[in-house]
């Protein structure tokens, strides 16, 4: 009996001293929570995230599921992505989408092991089936100027990138180019040798995507 009860006593201490020393540990010593690893590999599951740094500078932010503010590339790199794709615009008005902005949203997302894909809109704004304005600065160039900026321009922003370190796995030559790109609807026979909608001179467009690649 006497031995039942020492022992009893002894679990009982035992038990006592687990409870309380864990405690104190917990208050003095917090454990790092271990690093999550992300496979990056194989199919590629991504967005376009090309408005971030202009909703950035106004302000929005993004949460996840347990309302904690978080980096819009590392909330949907946690959701399971593992791309990105960026859009180029050649001279934009308020710089959004040029190619300082570009290679600063690229570096981002190479910091956080994403792939990634730069698209070249070959514009000044948005081209796609409805509309693909010509630069300004590309305005009046014939066929072969046009052919050569295409060429300089896709060179000078993939050299950016390539300058910050930035390694890209895919490039979009054009932008939603259902018709075409680099449009010039103007009328006569001038306009009609630099057009590159595919619908008024195929051959032209031809060019322009193989300079682009």
């Amino acid at each position: 009996m006497k031995n039942i009860l020492g022992k009893a006593i002894l679990l009982a201490s035992a038990l006592l001293f687990s409870i309380t020393g864990t405690s104190c540990s917990n208050d003095d010593n917090t454990t790092p929570e271990k690093e999550k690893t992300y496979d990056m590999s194989g199919f590629a599951k991504g967005a376009d995230v090309s408005w971030l740094t202009e909703m950035e500078q106004n302000g929005k932010k993004f949460y996840n599921a347990n309302g904690k503010a978080t980096e819009c590339m590392a909330l949907l790199r946690d959701l399971g992505m593992n791309s990105i794709r960026l859009r180029v615009w050649v001279n934009p008005e308020d710089g959004w989408n040029g190619k300082n902005d570009v290679v600063a949203k690229a570096w981002r997302a190479q910091q956080l092991g994403m792939r990634l894909m730069i698209d070249f809109h070959y514009s000044d704004t948005w081209a796609d089936p409805s509309k693909q304005g010509v630069p300004a600065a590309w305005k009046n160039y014939d066929f072969n100027q046009m052919k050569q900026a295409v060429a300089d321009h896709t060179k000078d922003v993939l050299n950016a990138l390539k300058a910050r370190g930035v390694n890209v796995e895919w490039v979009q030559v054009g932008n939603e180019t259902t018709d075409g790109m680099l449009w010039n609807d103007e009328d006569g026979d001038a306009a009609l040798k630099v057009t590159g909608r595919a619908s008024k001179n195929m051959a032209n467009f031809a060019a322009y995507i193989n300079v682009g690649y």
